[in-house]
């Protein structure tokens, strides 16, 4: 406990490896002994190291996430995204990518919960082992196009829950025949609402158009449970001088526009609020751990600790605002832990 203690308070203090830590930890050790006994002192990088190699790290993933996430405020029916990040730095030293699945609350921007990908499968397995563990019933899960798949969607109803699944070419045939049938109907056919946002030198105007998923053939429908209705997002993004379009297609057990572009547009909130925080503010692409079970815990750490700066309120300060403040002054620091 005293290692894990120090570990998390050095993440919050901004520390980025092992190193760091163990200065940080003979810096802080008078203020670290005022929670935690620390009797044989700050162990060194490569103890800390080492011990984190033999944690069973599924274990710990319950455990840390569990107690991070005990006052999380739940919505009336929380969009929860599940997408996939590569660790890019560890990865350099490492025969098979490293990636990451987690588990997103998008009403929170808490992430739920994290699984590492099997090297030799894809995310798939690591999101439907996330759906079994996850409470998600009167939720909706949002997906990319990877697991637009059958069975996964079978699991998600049969947990009650509701989902957006984005369609693309791994699904050739059902893509195919989603395209068509907007491409029939038109505009009058179709149920639409569009939105417009603006900022940051862009501008882009999104219109979601949905169609019954009945329209689907009787040879396709049958084979996707749960699914209600067929969805095509259409973005204009201008910049400067430069304008692109774009079209998007969906599969949802949702019914009404305004909850289904909601949903879509929250599922890119698991890109902005986590992965840009984590890269930015955690430096996560710039880890050079190389021992991949080390690389994964660091990278656990490093989402608990989003997660605790997130859900203080006392602060208007931003992640990395409030991080830097921890850095230097042990009561914030303490207060961000501890509550």
């Amino acid at each position: 406990m005293d290692v894990l203690f120090l570990v998390i308070s050095a993440v919050t203090a901004g520390c980025e490896g092992w190193k760091d830590i163990e200065i940080y930890g003979h810096s802080k050790l008078n203020w670290l002994r005022q929670f935690r006994p620390f009797n044989a002192g700050i162990p060194t990088r490569h103890s800390i190291a080492r011990i984190f190699r033999v944690v069973d790290t599924d274990s710990q993933v319950l455990s840390l996430f569990s107690w991070v996430n005990e006052h999380r405020q739940k919505s009336a029916k929380p969009v929860i995204a599940f997408d996939g990040k590569m660790l890019r730095g560890t990865s350099q030293h490492l025969p098979e990518n490293l990636h990451l699945v987690s588990a997103f609350d998008c009403e929170s921007g808490l992430t739920l919960l994290q699984k590492q990908v099997d090297g030799k499968s894809n995310e798939i397995p690591a999101v439907r082992a996330l759906l079994d563990i996850l409470d998600i019933t009167d939720t909706v899960v949002t997906l990319d196009a990877l697991h637009c798949q059958k069975e996964t969607l079978k699991r998600l109803t049969q947990r009650q829950a509701d989902y957006v699944v984005q369609v693309k070419g791994n699904q050739q045939k059902l893509y195919t025949v989603i395209n068509q049938c907007f491409s029939q109907a038109g505009e009058p056919g179709a149920s639409v609402c569009s939105s417009h946002s603006q900022g940051h030198g862009r501008e882009e105007v999104r219109q979601v158009s949905l169609l019954d998923a009945s329209q689907l053939p009787q040879d396709i429908l049958p084979h996707w449970p749960g699914v209600k209705r067929i969805v095509a997002v259409e973005r204009e993004r201008s910049q400067g001088q430069k304008t692109s379009y774009s079209t998007h297609y969906y599969l949802t057990s949702l019914d009404h526009a305004d909850s289904i572009a909601k949903a879509i547009r929250q599922h890119w909130l698991t890109e902005n609020q986590q992965h840009w925080v984590l890269d930015v503010v955690f430096k996560e692409d710039e880890c050079q751990i190389q021992e991949p079970i080390s690389a994964q815990n660091m990278a656990l750490f490093r989402r608990v600790v989003r997660n605790m700066v997130k859900q203080h309120s006392k602060s208007k300060d931003s992640i990395r605002g409030k991080c830097v403040r921890a850095s230097f002054d042990d009561n914030f620091r303490a207060e961000l832990l501890f509550g």
